[in-house]
């Protein structure tokens, strides 16, 4: 079988990458098409994965239409010279590229479809199968929709395939023990980020003294300004998870590194005005593993913060393993679906999908 996958974010890599190398392992041809966002080129070289770039970065309202564009047209090019059977990601393309080389579209999404409407309005009509985490079957997008009892993060960072390197604090600079907190501050320009605030410089300046005694690393998209400059982190993209599993704390203003700490057992804490509309986010903050506040709260999240520092490693281990528990390793199951969707669109009838795994405990 052939899978045509578009990885158009980093978090996009991390989530497809070993879905794509179980897929070669299987036996199955595969081709990328990736978008020079952020990180992605890189976390795709580090991984040894090919990928094609179609267009130039878009900046800007008009310039992201252009970008769009151009990438429907040069990824309907690439999709007729490579014949899929599927495409794959989380593709604004793949269902109408699909449709015309006759291949079966496949979408992953966790965002609720409130947030990103206009990704919602150009990925989901037409798309053969939409798999999302269970916490958003309530969105009913109707015989398509797929909901499974797991989130993104989970294809790679489930302990079934991924434990943290304690070699990242050589990497890092520290000493053995050193406690360290990881901040995040995001680009905010994504067509869902318009007008959404996050993590200040006079919030930062605030975490910084709350945690003192900890080392702080600052990861952006964005200009420091000269006084934190010596606080960012300087690490290669591939092991930012070994980084955030052995931080005391994760703040910052990124849903999905807000969600790779919590699974990871890490306390996450998140400024944004997206907080409270993801459902994600809502769920793992059930388990108390994310806390959030929307720009104007942030002496709250800061009284949080200061208690997550004072508190007991064990603490942490038990709100991982209590999600663990009702949660189950997607890539298998997942894999197997995209071959008996790839089969079906090989030999021109419906997919028959077997039903996610029932997690082993439920609490």
């Amino acid at each position: 079988m052939r899978f045509l996958f578009d990885a158009s974010h980093p978090a996009h890599v991390h989530t497809l990458r070993l879905v794509i190398q179980e897929l070669a392992r299987r036996g199955h041809e595969h081709r990328i098409a990736a978008r020079d966002k952020d990180v992605t080129l890189r976390l795709l070289e580090a991984y040894g994965l090919p990928r094609v770039v179609l267009a130039p970065l878009g900046r800007g309202h008009w310039g992201r239409l252009r970008e769009l564009a151009a990438r429907e047209v040069r990824f309907l090019s690439l999709a007729r010279r490579f014949r899929p059977h599927a495409i794959v990601g989380s593709s604004v393309h793949a269902a109408r590229v699909a449709r015309l080389v006759g291949a079966r579209s496949v979408l992953l999404n966790e965002d609720d479809a409130a947030v990103i409407p206009l990704y919602r309005w150009l990925a989901y009509p037409g798309a053969s199968v939409v798999f999302t985490p269970d916490c958003l079957a309530h969105e009913r997008h109707g015989a398509r929709q797929v909901s499974y009892p797991a989130y993104h993060e989970l294809f790679y960072l489930h302990p079934n395939r991924f434990q943290p390197d304690p070699g990242v604090r050589t990497e890092l600079g520290l000493a053995r023990a050193e406690p360290y907190g990881l901040i995040r501050l995001s680009a905010l320009d994504a067509h869902h980020d318009t007008g959404v605030r996050g993590v200040g410089d006079a919030f930062l300046r605030d975490v910084i003294e709350a945690s003192r005694g900890v080392r702080i690393f600052v990861s952006t998209e964005r200009p420091l300004l000269p006084e934190f400059e010596p606080m960012r982190l300087r690490l290669r993209p591939e092991r930012i998870h070994d980084a955030l599993a052995f931080a005391r704390f994760f703040l910052g203003d990124s849903q999905t590194m807000a969600v790779e700490a919590a699974v990871l057992g890490t306390p996450a804490f998140q400024v944004s005005d997206l907080v409270g509309r993801l459902s994600v986010l809502n769920e793992l903050g059930r388990y108390g593993l994310v806390f959030g506040v929307p720009p104007g709260e942030e002496a709250t999240l800061l009284g949080r913060l200061r208690d997550a520092l004072q508190e007991e490693p064990a603490c942490r281990v038990a709100r991982r393993e209590r999600l663990l528990a009702n949660k189950i390793d997607p890539l298998p199951w997942f894999v197997d679906q995209l071959e008996a969707i790839a089969a079906a669109a090989a030999s021109g009838q419906a997919a028959r999908l077997a039903p996610p795994p029932v997690p082993h405990t439920r609490t």
